[in-house]
């Protein structure tokens, strides 16, 4: 018998299928939110970072000389450059701490990530961090969603004695405050309904009393955010969800009709009518 689930990738996203449902991606779904109103001042900055570094080394120069249009495609590009390598180094920070817990000893050699993952095994000291949970897929076909989470560990909170378990998120970003995505992500993987394993297997999804992002940066000192769970951010998180639905639904109906017929004689304009019978 196949498994139930399956986690699949359609241009470098995954697809969350359980039950023969496709769900919304969790992180697809908090991409919703306030249309990111940060991505127009970023990607601005990010063109003009690329074209002042581009200027002063004469790339620009040569690139509209030989080509205007490819010229125009690559500072076009420069946001999404910036976002992929981004990602690429987050993937990798994830893969080789996941290397740590499993056997003690990771294989990179990039030394900005072994830096974060030193970091890592720093607050996992810091704060008594064990894991109960790493990269687990996590669905609530309830309300049809679905998201792999860093993990759930219990973790020992400054001036409490006994240990909260908390799902918990490892960002790499440049910043992690005020980003109301981030507080969705964590809602929706705490109130989630089921893990599913790779074998298609199922157990449910464990009680957590709290939240918590890991942010590690080559370029800063690492630090443990606690995130509030709440009421309120999940439904915040159930709206983008309904959001992504009714994007879906509205791209399978047919909201546009074909262009009106040119007015015969008879029913052109009433100034077109008077202008003639003058």
């Amino acid at each position: 018998m196949p498994p139930r689930t399956a986690v699949k990738k359609k241009s470098g996203k995954r697809r969350y299928i359980r039950n023969e449902q496709e769900h919304v991606n969790v992180t697809g779904a908090t991409s919703m939110w306030g249309n990111g109103p940060w991505k127009i001042p970023y990607g601005a900055k990010r063109v003009a970072e690329d074209a002042m570094e581009a200027i002063a080394s004469g790339k620009l120069d040569a690139l509209y000389d030989a080509d205007q249009d490819a010229c125009l495609k690559w500072l076009k590009g420069a946001p999404y450059r910036d976002r992929d390598a981004a990602a690429t180094k987050g993937t990798k920070v994830h893969e080789a701490y996941e290397q740590i817990l499993k056997t003690g000893i990771t294989k990179t050699d990039d030394e900005d990530i072994l830096k974060m993952v030193d970091d890592l095994c720093a607050l996992t000291d810091r704060y008594n961090i064990k894991w109960e949970r790493s990269e687990q897929t996590v669905f609530h076909s309830t309300d049809g969603w679905a998201g792999t989470m860093d993990g759930v560990v219990t973790m020992t909170f400054p001036g409490e004695d006994a240990p909260r378990r908390c799902v918990v998120d490892i960002k790499t970003s440049r910043s992690v405050q005020g980003k109301h995505e981030y507080v969705m992500q964590l809602n929706a993987l705490a109130n989630g309904e089921v893990i599913v394993h790779d074998d298609g297997t199922e157990e449910p999804m464990p009680a957590v009393d709290g939240a918590v992002i890991l942010h590690v940066r080559p370029d800063k000192e690492p630090e443990a955010v606690p995130v509030q769970l709440s009421e309120e951010s999940y439904r915040d998180f159930k709206l983008c969800v309904a959001m992504v639905y009714a994007e879906q639904a509205a791209d399978d109906r047919i909201t546009f009709l074909p262009p009106l017929a040119n007015p015969d004689d008879d029913t052109a304009l009433l100034t077109e009518r008077k202008s003639e019978s003058e």
